[in-house]
């Protein structure tokens, strides 16, 4: 859910709405070892920091890119916690380094930043009918595989109070889907313009049009009901048993927080988008409420006065890169860290 293209589709299919500053060469990087299910085809140290991992799995077909971000000054004698940043759909992970300037906001922390491959449309869901496309296990690939594959590989605080999760329209939802679904894995959670709300008309459109085929760069054409199952009404037990908002209680006792904006005329397309997937946040907010689980709401609206970046509250990373860096003194608030550092 993050370009044109998409827009486009999900308004069609509605027929409503719808780098990184260098660093010195590394010295010690940790050399990360396949396991669980992944074999690393190749590894690239980029800097003292970094390190660019090409990967294959047993639950997810193809090749894959997951990106590592260490603390500076790695310590072995250490252990940090890990933040799992997640991308939009029709995207790559690599946005996050090359838009979202996710090294240079994470610098100084004492945080490990994993942000692996979500695929084009993958949803981060085992889908139900993958069919010709099989495997599509996302959801096995990240929390079975990936999260002990880099407890295993780095110096983390394997554990709960170690790990945070975050991401951004398409990951914003994988983010508060992964929480709810494995509450003892998470600490906190974060949606940055998440699509919360699987039974909103557009987020379902827009769904569909990727699975069709009908949105351009969505790859493959699958079947409509490969991703949840059936998204006709009545037969979308899938769509409601995913939807982040309808499914809230297990995250009681987890720190949370939801970003979104309200879209602009400077960029009528995403801030289509963004206006819709307001709508979804601000459900996923009351049904927080209703539960009586905190939370931090941000409804940024236009973006005026919001962040040190250009952000005019349009589904674009100049909100986003505002969203990770108010974010991340929260998180870090509710993670352990490594002999107390802040």
């Amino acid at each position: 859910m993050h370009s044109r293209a998409l827009i486009a589709a999900a308004l069609v299919l509605a027929g409503v709405a719808a780098g990184p500053t260098p660093a010195r060469a590394a010295t010690s990087l940790p050399t990360m070892r396949s396991g669980h299910g992944i074999t690393v085809t190749a590894e690239r140290r980029v800097d003292a920091r970094r390190i660019d991992l090409t990967v294959t799995t047993t639950a997810v077909a193809g090749s894959h890119q997951v990106y590592v971000l260490l603390p500076e000054h790695y310590r072995p004698a250490e252990r940090y916690p890990v933040l799992y940043l997640l991308h939009g759909a029709l995207d790559t992970p690599g946005s996050w380094l090359t838009d979202g300037d996710a090294e240079n906001i994470t610098a100084g922390r004492p945080l490990i930043t994993v942000i692996p491959d979500g695929g084009l449309k993958g949803w981060y869901t085992d889908w139900a009918h993958p069919r010709g496309a099989a495997p599509q296990r996302w959801e096995t690939f990240h929390v079975d595989q990936l999260i002990p594959f880099v407890d295993d590989n780095l110096n983390t605080i394997a554990s709960r109070r170690g790990r945070a999760i975050a991401g951004l329209s398409m990951g914003g939802f994988g983010a508060m889907r992964y929480a709810a679904r494995h509450p003892g894995l998470f600490a906190y959670a974060a949606s940055f313009s998440g699509a919360l709300d699987l039974l909103d008309p557009a987020v379902r459109a827009t769904i569909v049009a990727e699975e069709l085929g009908v949105v351009p760069n969505s790859g493959p054409p699958a079947a409509a009901d490969a991703i949840f199952g059936s998204p006709l009404i009545g037969l979308d037990g899938g769509y409601r048993a995913a939807s982040p908002v309808r499914n809230v209680a297990s995250l009681r006792g987890m720190g949370l927080a939801i970003y979104t904006g309200g879209g602009s005329i400077t960029d009528p397309f995403s801030g289509i988008v963004e206006s819709d997937l307001r709508g979804t946040a601000r459900a996923m907010h009351r049904s927080l409420n209703a539960a009586g689980i905190p939370h931090f709401f941000d409804d940024y609206g236009d973006g005026r006065g919001y962040g040190p970046g250009r952000c005019d509250g349009n589904h674009d990373f100049g909100c986003w890169k505002n969203d990770l860096v108010n974010v991340l003194p929260r998180l870090m608030a509710a993670v352990s860290h490594p002999r107390g550092a802040q």
